[in-house]
């Protein structure tokens, strides 16, 4: 019989990954062919041009790194390729983790003959919509017909959650894997399973340890000794070696879990620049490899309370941290995890197998997610299908079961009743005989014993009694709790000409999602130019500055699909669709054309540009420079905050090492620019911080000028929405938000605004304010134009062709120039898009 529910879960992990399977209450894992419940990520193509996944080709990444790939999950979603030398073949990373997927379906047809069609794989949390992408692509091209994401903290709390009997529990879920950081809050409530909120970050993991200590301690070492030229990891010459170092990095970093000091012991090397074979020792001590974890330790407990204070939770609203890992079991990260003082003071919990507890909550999550099959009418009288609609798992003990008969065109099903039978209740439980309604529905419920799973049989009758056999002939149902859709990881939103973002769904929405906003077009677009073009920039992340997100992708109406001009201040409607697997479908409607135009975004992301990169170091390093010689001169707190999280965390330390690096390559520029926005985020912050005072007195000086504007001209919604917007100022004030008490009062603004450009004078006076700026602008002949059309609409009293001539000449200004002119539309309180 077919799967009505997906039931397969996997970890698909930048080090290790593993698949599961929910039979009734319990994950069984399946084991590969060396009796491992995972298998290593890692690609090796032989001299023989076959492929092998896992252990065996771990092995070959000392011996023949040239021919074998691995942590290329950090690389997904990016235009990245692995070159294979021996056979030529390159490989995307989405590539390459389709062979991991197929290994693991593998591992289950040799167990169970059983062919995997449909899966729940998991993500990272920080995962944004183009890594999502490309993890779909890996599941499509290993052959799975459905695929949907998990994130993979969420995924974590499900084996503790699943059966829990608790009424009311909070968790937080700290998971450090290979190559990133995820944590969550999990929140069990009458017998719900609710993501409360969550963070990650993709660049903090195991690995960035090994190869620290690979660099900081081992590399070191090597040079005082021998004679290598140009010893860097890009430097092909010595790949080999580097790959030696880097796997005794890994298993050395191991075995201190358990040991004071460990012998990294290398035979052979490499030869040095005298032909001489080399051999290495190094004496490699806990408190060394606690040196060089303290940072990454120190920013995963930053983001733990980040997602605890975004909720407004303290340490005491969490019952205990559930370890996620392979490196949670180091002794020094579970000591500061715990100490109350340096680390969180929750107690931790590792009851299930850290290494296989994502895939398990995978396939926990996937028992609750139905197959949707196209169910047929029959061609043959005499049988009968189930067209179903019920929830799998559930904390009902009664749960709803509905669902219509369909039998072949020519046969009544008038009279025929339907029963379900729980053979695994004692004794066996019976709904009765319920009879079909219009259409051949039914609807029944059910009867479920709780804590484990029931199967039902179905029985069909005709209005004779006899009973007829179904397809299915049975459904199952788990009483335990009930699972809520995972959010959406990060808001999305569209960027607007001012850098603001117009957030169309915030973190936390649930998927599938839509939503229709209306804007306007921030220039003149004309028909037949070919430069002339809409961009609608989408936006992911949380930040209130564009710029300081990730850009997914861009709709781009080119000129060459408009039928006429359009001016500047024209009506757009946007629609941002995403389905539950984040799939984005942008769609833009323009009145003025009558006419609609639509993509699916495909997501691939160029790695960062190197002299980019080492231009925009230099420029947040002046920044930082200058703030905390500002901040010197201050005794504010927050401020001093800022300062030392940039400090304790070597944020400038890890960008220009990493910036300086000989041996930088793709993903080490891709750090880098992750880091980068870290810390120009970071200096964000301590700008506002030392901005407050003045932040302060210009809320001060806004509220009364819109309060004078409101009271003078303001409608009784104007005045409600006056009251509104002080309440909130007072509270982003109580706060201490920056962000948003700048978003305030550029709404305390907007609304005065609007206000004031309902009456006439209003544009009549920005006009001839911008002829004051008249030998500013950037197309004198353009504005020549639009002068003439300014002071023939006021001649004749046209106020409309006023304002369209005031919008357009406001984007002949210079940028510096716009910001105190520009007005917003007196009639819409809708935003500009670029």
């Amino acid at each position: 019989m077919e799967r009505a529910t997906i039931d397969f879960g996997i970890d698909l992990g930048t080090t290790n990954s593993c698949i599961g399977v929910l039979k009734g209450t319990l994950v069984e894992m399946f084991r590969n062919n060396e009796g491992s419940d995972y298998t290593p990520s890692v690609i090796w193509i032989d001299k023989n041009n076959a492929l092998t996944v896992g252990r065996m080709a771990k092995q070959q990444l000392e011996n023949d790194k040239d021919n074998a790939a691995c942590e290329f999950k950090l690389q997904m979603g990016k235009d990245t390729d692995y070159e294979f030398k021996r056979s030529g073949r390159k490989m995307k990373p989405e590539e390459l983790s389709s062979e991991v997927l197929k290994s693991l379906k593998s591992d289950v047809k040799k167990r169970t003959d059983e062919n995997v069609e449909a899966a729940v794989i998991t993500v990272p949390a920080a995962f944004d919509a183009r890594q999502c992408d490309a993890t779909r692509k890996a599941a499509q091209l290993a052959g799975f017909t459905f695929s949907t994401f998990l994130q993979e903290p969420v995924a974590a709390a499900l084996p503790y959650g699943f059966l829990s009997r608790s009424e009311k529990i909070r968790w937080l879920t700290y998971d450090m894997g290979g190559g990133t950081f995820d944590t969550a809050v999990i929140q069990v409530r009458d017998d719900v399973i609710q993501v409360v909120n969550h963070e990650g970050d993709n660049y903090l993991g195991g690995k960035l340890i090994d190869w620290d200590i690979v660099n900081h301690l081992l590399v070191p070492k090597l040079m005082k000794e021998r004679k290598l030229r140009d010893f860097t990891l890009v430097n092909p010459k010595w790949t080999s070696a580097f790959a030696k170092l880097k796997m005794q990095a890994e298993e050395s970093k191991i075995r201190l879990s358990n040991d004071k000091s460990t012998e990294i012991s290398i035979e052979y090397l490499c030869k040095d620049d005298n032909g001489e074979p080399v051999e290495f020792e190094y004496n490699f001590k806990r408190e060394d490899m606690e040196r060089l974890l303290e940072p990454y330790v120190l920013r995963s407990i930053n983001l733990c309370k980040k997602v605890l204070a975004d909720k407004k939770l303290g340490v005491g609203n969490i019952e205990k941290i559930l370890l996620v890992g392979g490196p949670t079991l180091t002794p020094y990260l579970r000591q500061r995890l715990a100490d109350p003082n340096e680390g969180l003071g929750i107690a931790l919990e590792s009851d299930v197998d850290p290494l296989t507890v994502v895939a398990r909550g995978a396939a926990i999550y996937a028992g609750t997610q139905r197959i949707e099959r196209d169910v047929k009418r029959p061609e043959k009288a005499g049988q009968y299908n189930l067209k179903l609609e019920y929830k799998p798992i559930g904390a009902d003990i009664e749960p709803l079961v509905g669902g219509t008969v369909l039998a072949s065109s020519e046969e009544d099903l008038s009279g025929f009743s339907i029963e379900f039978v729980n053979i695994d209740a004692h004794p066996q439980w019976h709904s009765g005989k319920v009879l079909l309604g219009k259409n051949s529905t039914f609807m029944i419920n059910l009867w479920a014993e709780k804590g484990r799973q029931n199967t039902f049989l179905i029985e069909l009758y005709d209005s004779k009694g006899t009973k007829h056999k179904t397809d299915p002939d049975r459904i199952t149902y788990t009483a335990a709790v009930d699972l809520e859709d995972p959010p959406l990881v990060q808001s999305i939103g569209i960027a607007l000409a001012n850098n603001e973002v117009a957030v169309f769904f915030k973190k936390g929405t649930s998927l599938p999602a839509r939503k229709v906003s209306p804007h306007k077009i921030a220039y003149d677009v004309r028909c037949g130019q070919t430069d002339s073009v809409i961009k609608i920039p989408i936006i992911e992340g949380e930040n209130r500055r564009a710029d300081r997100n990730i850009r997914l992708g861009v709709l781009e109406i080119p000129a060459s699909k408009i039928k006429h001009n359009i001016l500047a201040g024209s009506d757009i409607e946007i629609t941002i669709v995403i389905d539950k697997s984040r799939m984005i479908c942008t769609k833009a409607f323009i009145p003025i054309l009558d006419d609609e135009f639509e993509t699916v975004h495909k997501f691939e992301k160029e790695s960062a540009d190197p002299q980019q990169l080492k231009e925009n170091v230099e420029t947040e390093a002046a920044r930082l420079a200058k703030a905390k010689e500002r901040a010197g001169t201050t005794t504010d707190l927050k401020a001093q905050q800022i300062i030392m999280k940039i400090e304790d965390e070597k944020m400038e330390q890890e960008i220009n090492e990493f910036i300086n690096s000989p041996s930088a390559d793709k993903e080490t520029a891709d750090r880098c620019e992750k880091r980068l926005r870290d810390l120009t985020i970071s200096i964000d912050e301590l700008e506002d911080a030392l901005q407050w005072p003045v932040l302060l007195a210009e809320a001060e000086e806004q509220v009364k000028s819109t309060r004078d504007i409101v009271t003078a001209y303001g409608s009784n919604s104007d005045k409600l929405k006056m009251e509104t917007l002080e309440n909130e100022i007072n509270k982003a004030i109580g706060s201490r938000d920056a962000d948003l008490l700048k978003s305030k009062i550029g709404e305390l603004w907007r609304l005065g605004n609007v206000i004031m450009s309902q009456r006439p004078e209003h544009w009549t006076d920005l006009f001839h304010d911008l002829e004051n700026e008249r030998d500013k602008m950037t197309d004198q002949a353009r504005a020549d134009v639009l002068f003439t059309q300014g002071n023939r609409a006021i001649d004749s009293g046209n106020m409309a062709e006023l304002e369209a001539a005031v919008r357009q000449l406001l984007r002949l200004l210079p940028t510096n120039k716009q910001e105190g002119l520009k007005a917003l539309d007196p009639k819409k309180r809708v935003s500009w898009i670029i």
